[in-house]
């Protein structure tokens, strides 16, 4: 009798221990709680666990641009949308001008996507993932101008500040001959205003502009080519190989281009 009674008080304290080891009655997780279960997300270090979050100025159509619901949309941000997906991580997109983004990387932001060209100034500050895109720079001047690639450093040129055309510009001409403002939105006002001859800016942004703007032209010509790439916390590997790694799988099976050629047919 003695051994059936043990017997029974073992299953017992063996049946309270598991139900303690499966949570018991503990209360479930609120939503908010839940973090990605996706074992990428578990191993890429972010300033904010389960979140991507990216600084971009979405005024660089096609490639990032407010969409008809004020929410940042266009090429880049489709491309990281897929990418955070991947990962298991929700993207959380932060809207500033163009020189704010590229400082808010590793400190407001674990990313800057805003059409952002490698350059080796820039890899003092951040990491660059592989490039997706070539770009190229182009000059837009009012309809009948006299500005040409070869009189460019007689002419007061507008940029949008910190980007490649302001410091090619600078570099080429002076910075007596370059106004850099914050927005490509006022850089194209500015011109149109007559208060800088030419503004210098990535071709398919540059047709975006001039197609909503009667009176504006493009010269035919190349001022640069660059490659467009994503700027990363500098140091921070598990990001930037993990992104790197979505990144490859994005342009192997075409999407990257599909994405590219939805916003730009030619």
């Amino acid at each position: 009798m003695k051994k059936i009674i043990a017997l029974l008080l073992a299953v017992c304290l063996l049946a309270c221990l598991c139900a303690c080891g499966n949570g018991g009655t503990a209360p479930a997780s609120s939503g908010s709680d839940l973090q990605p279960t996706n074992e990428a997300a578990e191993t890429v270090q972010t300033l904010a666990a389960g979140t991507l979050s990216i600084a971009t100025s979405p005024d660089f159509p096609p490639y990032e641009m407010l969409g008809d619901d004020g929410k940042p949309t266009g090429i880049e941000m489709e491309i990281m949308a897929l990418i955070a997906d991947k990962l298991g991580l929700k993207l959380d997109i932060m809207e500033m001008d163009f020189d704010s983004a590229l400082m808010a990387v590793g400190t407001k932001s674990d990313m800057v996507v805003s059409g952002v060209t490698i350059l080796e100034e820039r890899k003092l500050t951040m990491d660059f993932t592989d490039s997706y895109t070539t770009a190229v720079q182009v000059i837009v001047v009012p309809e009948g101008s006299d500005v040409t690639l070869d009189n460019l450093g007689e002419q007061m040129i507008g940029t949008q500040r910190g980007t490649t055309g302001f410091l090619y510009c600078e570099d080429d001409y002076g910075e007596d001959h370059v106004i850099g403002y914050d927005t490509y939105t006022t850089v194209i006002q500015a011109l149109l205003n007559g208060q800088v001859d030419c503004v210098v800016m990535d071709d398919s942004v540059a047709r975006a502009y001039v197609a909503a703007n009667p009176g504006l032209m493009i010269l035919d010509t190349e001022y640069a080519v660059e490659d467009y790439a994503f700027g990363v916390t500098k140091g921070n590997s598990s990001l930037l190989n993990a992104v790197n790694g979505a990144l490859k799988d994005l342009i192997a099976d075409g999407t990257v281009q599909s994405i590219i050629d939805k916003y730009i047919s030619d």
